[in-house]
């Protein structure tokens, strides 16, 4: 953990005035928090090792920040004076069948996980789950970048198989 912490703080000072910059371009008032939570989200990363380029990965992050940022402002904008407080806006309660669908699918899809070739679910769960690209992926295990959109799309595909299968039964 000490190794981790020592190797986020070399980085932090290399890149953060650059950092800081890049994301002033985008969002000037929220720079100090875009770049801040950056540096959280790759000390959060399970695996930061398995990062080639760190930097890439924080202007990357940066950027979807900012990008997730502006749409917020501008939904907040859109609604303003409609509503007092987004904060007490409460998402409406599922109902029971609902929530039984929900939890049906979600093992349906846990059961197509586990039935995954290891190299294929390896794959998907990095494009789908962590955000990679299909180019960081196939850096990251030396394969070539159509090898691996081919093994995202057929696992998508087994997924949306068994899903609509499910709906099927369901109806």
């Amino acid at each position: 953990m000490a190794r981790k912490q020592n190797w986020l703080e070399r980085l932090f000072r290399l890149h953060r005035q650059e950092l800081l910059g890049f994301a002033g371009q985008r969002l000037d008032d929220a720079a100090e928090d875009l770049v801040q939570d950056a540096y959280l989200r790759l000390l959060e990363h399970h695996a930061p090792d398995a990062i080639l380029n760190p930097r890439a990965y924080l202007y990357r992050v940066t950027a979807n920040a900012a990008v997730d940022l502006r749409r917020k402002r501008q939904v907040r904008e859109l609604y303003d004076g409609e509503i007092e407080d987004f904060d007490q806006i409460s998402s409406p309660v599922a109902t029971p069948e609902a929530i039984s669908a929900d939890q049906q699918t979600l093992r349906l899809c846990m059961q197509v996980l586990q039935e995954l070739p290891e190299i294929q679910r390896h794959i998907f769960l990095l494009h789908r789950i962590e955000g990679y690209s299909h180019r960081e992926i196939a850096e990251t295990l030396n394969l070539p970048r159509r090898t691996v959109e081919r093994h995202c799309a057929k696992a998508l595909e087994l997924f949306l198989t068994a899903v609509d299968a499910a709906d099927w039964d369901r109806d």
